[in-house]
């Protein structure tokens, strides 16, 4: 009876893992950026997502940190929990905080965001995904060049 048990479990963990690997992101776009005063900023991202699962796939966490030149210069948390419902293709419109941690920085480097060099950000943190409320995967960044990013969004 244990053994049945235990095969059922890792059978179900499996299962678990499995779907993740079956959704799909197509793309991402900006829907809306709007400043909350003079440090933070709510941006709303859509993202296109198929998920041809039998399970609700959610959004549970992101906390994330913008580096320039290594120190901390915005954070970035979720605002929500988006998900994707079973058999879902369609949007899915991701609400992020974004809260700045050295103002001087964005003083220093130009109000000007388009003259920014995109070269010398990266990105630590980490997005944790959920599938009907039980089983997470955790994502993580560690020095992620934000270009690549960008570039992985832009596909």
């Amino acid at each position: 009876m244990r053994r049945i048990v235990l095969l059922l479990a890792v059978v179900a963990l499996m299962t678990g893992c499995t779907d993740y690997r079956q959704i799909s992101v197509d793309g991402v776009a900006l829907e809306s950026f709007r400043f909350n005063g003079t440090s933070s900023a709510t941006i709303v991202l859509i993202a296109d997502v198929d998920n041809p699962t039998m399970h609700t796939i959610s959004v549970e966490e992101v906390d994330a940190v913008l580096l320039r030149e290594g120190k901390e210069f915005v954070r970035f948390t979720l605002e929500g929990t988006p998900s994707a419902g079973p058999e879902t293709d369609g949007p899915v419109r991701i609400p992020v905080l974004a809260s700045v941690l050295d103002p001087i920085s964005i003083i220093t480097a130009g109000l000007d965001l388009k003259s920014w060099d995109v070269d010398g950000l990266t990105v630590d943190g980490k997005m944790v995904l959920c599938s009907d409320g039980k089983v997470r995967k955790t994502v993580r960044f560690r020095k992620t060049p934000l270009k690549d990013i960008v570039n992985s969004i832009k596909r």
